[in-house]
């Protein structure tokens, strides 16, 4: 029996069709139990010193950003801003940057397992103009789960469905959490990034999936260097945010998360100077 070449033409359309909704909270699902051991959180001890019109302050504090182990050596990709937010700080800064004065120092950085493990690392490579950092634990030999990250080369279609594996904060027990969304927008040039609607943005540090399982990037911030400059364009305020912010959360593509994870790998912790040596 032969189909109709309008039916024939019905079944090649709808194979076409993105993923059901119910198709990706499902990968979505098996997703996150696949690689929930590698998505951790990583506390940091940051003392941070600013300086502004001859006036400094200094502070220390006591963060919890999220990460995603991306090496079964323990290598964990972060945001750098949420590990050391003193070049973001600067970039704000804008017009003001000459006047301002920023410094910060990471005295400790542990990876928190899902089993409780406490795991001592260091921050290996940061780069504050694609807002990635990787650490490495200080324990050699040790053997992580770990999310697998292959080259992509092609951009998505927008209105991608996607989801995004994450962690949530020290006051919900530090839970796993799935959100979907879509791709609504990708921006070229030599630093590319997709902008996606807002409940998957919120995850800054933690990896977004497309709907067969393949990471598609991390989510990270940019920052504007003029954030007093409005834009008035026609995403002025889509999304939930305004041009004029200085800051918006992007989704960094996974193939330039590879290049510098290349990096990363062969680098080694800087070394700190000895509190207790004499200067």
């Amino acid at each position: 029996m032969k189909l109709a070449p309008a039916l024939l033409l019905s079944g090649a359309l709808l194979a076409s069709l993105p993923a059901p909704a119910a198709d990706l909270r499902s990968v979505g699902r098996a997703t996150a139990e696949r690689v929930r051991r590698a998505v951790v959180t990583i506390r940091i001890v940051l003392k941070l010193k600013i300086g502004f019109g001859g006036q400094a302050q200094d502070q220390e504090q006591k963060v919890e950003v999220a990460g995603v182990v991306i090496d079964p050596s323990g290598l964990t990709l972060a945001s750098a801003a949420s590990i050391d937010p003193s070049g973001a700080l600067r970039k704000m800064a804008g017009g003001q940057a000459s006047r301002v004065k920023v410094e910060a120092e990471v005295k400790e950085t542990t990876l928190l397992l899902e089993d409780g493990t406490e795991v001592e690392a260091d921050v290996v490579l940061k780069d504050t103009d694609l807002d990635l950092a990787f650490l490495k634990p200080r324990e050699a030999g040790r053997r992580f789960d770990a999310v697998t990250l292959r080259a992509r080369k092609e951009t998505v279609p927008l209105l991608t469905p996607i989801f995004v594996v994450a962690r949530l904060g020290k006051l919900t027990s530090r839970a796993l959490a799935v959100a979907t969304g879509e791709i609504r927008a990708c921006v070229r040039g030599p630093a590319p990034y997709y902008v996606s609607d807002g409940e998957t943005a919120s995850f800054t540090g933690s990896l977004a999936y497309t709907a067969d399982g393949i990471p598609l990037g991390v989510f990270v911030n940019r920052f504007s260097a003029s954030p007093d400059v409005r834009g008035g364009g026609m995403f002025d305020g889509a999304f939930g945010r305004s041009a004029s912010e200085a800051v918006l959360t992007v989704l960094r593509p996974v193939d330039k998360v590879l290049e510098l994870a290349a990096q990363a790998r062969d680098m080694k912790a800087p070394t700190k100077p000895d509190e207790n040596s004499p200067p």
